[in-house]
């Protein structure tokens, strides 16, 4: 890590302010929220974004406002329900046909649900949309990431958790919430699994090639949880009472996606534009790696595998980076 120590007497020209421009970013959740201020923030300094959204309608409204508001042209939606595995597969084919590099993908999408519901897959939803959509849309991309790697600025996956990560209690044995569910616990397991999935790709990763990070946004004032009736609306009013604007929510995530700060390391678990270390479950590698192996067992793919093929794996033999 740098020292922060300085030399009065000498001033140093100010770095170059961090910029997109010319390159490629994919944005999940995008339509609205988080989601939508990033693209915003994005577009404006001059990336192509690649928006995706479940909504058609509401996805190409947010995409027209968003152009109108930078002046750009160069937004692109696609469409999908992310918490289905042929959904996220036939995406990844799309973006595969359109994109030969993905400079930064920004993994947003996702939900709270007070009732247990199961997608088409039989996967609880919470688990389904916030875990595995992240998982495999990652690894289904990560040979275009590589792609667009240079060798002084790796691509940037970046993944949004919670603090809520802190209230998990991860059962790998019912990672379906079969036995007993609850929306909250579901939903902060699901964030403890995005930073175990953070920690477990960046183990297996090249840094120099693909950086993986982990971030809490805050409090955001959004949608979240209006999906569940009139008891959503009321979590939705007291979480309203101490949330930050959608732009305040997405400043973390934008600065992860540009600043060369965030490729001193991988792995990492952000709260603005701060490492954090996340709780001790997150930091448990024996289950980091368990969560991995069942998650490739439920999504179908050879994880391993597709890190390996995609360019961005870690020579043999390699120490896995750690934190700077």
């Amino acid at each position: 890590m740098m020292s922060s120590r300085s030399t009065p007497q000498t001033e140093s020209p100010a770095a170059p302010t961090p910029s997109l421009r010319g390159k490629t970013v994919v944005v999940t959740g995008a339509s609205d929220g988080i989601g939508r201020a990033a693209v915003e923030a994005f577009a404006a300094d001059g990336a192509h974004v690649v928006m995706v959204g479940r909504n058609e309608a509401k996805t190409a409204a947010a995409a027209r406002a968003i152009m109108s508001a930078t002046g750009t042209r160069s937004i692109e939606w696609e469409i999908a329900d992310l918490s289905r595995q042929d959904a996220l597969r036939e995406l990844a084919e799309r973006l595969h046909a359109r994109l030969p590099a993905i400079h930064v993908l920004v993994n947003n999408a996702g939900a709270f649900f007070i009732e247990r519901e199961e997608t088409v897959d039989g996967l609880e939803r919470t688990f389904a949309l916030n875990h595995l959509g992240y998982f495999m849309l990652t690894l289904l991309l990560l040979d275009r990431l590589a792609a667009a790697a240079t060798p002084d600025d790796p691509a940037r996956v970046l993944c949004v958790s919670s603090r809520a990560h802190r209230d998990a209690r991860l059962t790998l044995n019912d990672l379906q919430a079969t036995q007993q569910y609850r929306g909250w616990r579901a939903y902060a397991n699901s964030k403890l699994a995005n930073v175990l999935f953070t920690r477990a790709l960046a183990s297996r990763l090249d840094r120099q090639k693909v950086v993986v990070h982990a971030l809490h946004p805050g409090v955001v004032s959004t949608r979240f949880a209006v999906n569940n009736g009139k008891r959503g609306r009321f979590v939705r009013r007291v979480m309203d009472v101490v949330s930050i604007t959608p732009k305040e929510g997405a400043d973390t995530v934008v600065w992860l996606a540009t600043d060369r700060a965030a490729l001193a390391s991988s792995g990492d678990y952000w709260v603005k534009r701060a490492r954090l270390a996340p709780s001790d479950a997150a930091l448990d590698d024996t289950l980091a790696e368990a969560l991995w192996q069942r998650s490739t067992d439920l999504a179908h793919l050879d994880a391993n595998a597709l890190v390996r093929a995609s360019g961005a794996a870690l020579p043999p033999h390699t120490d896995a980076p750690g934190s700077a």
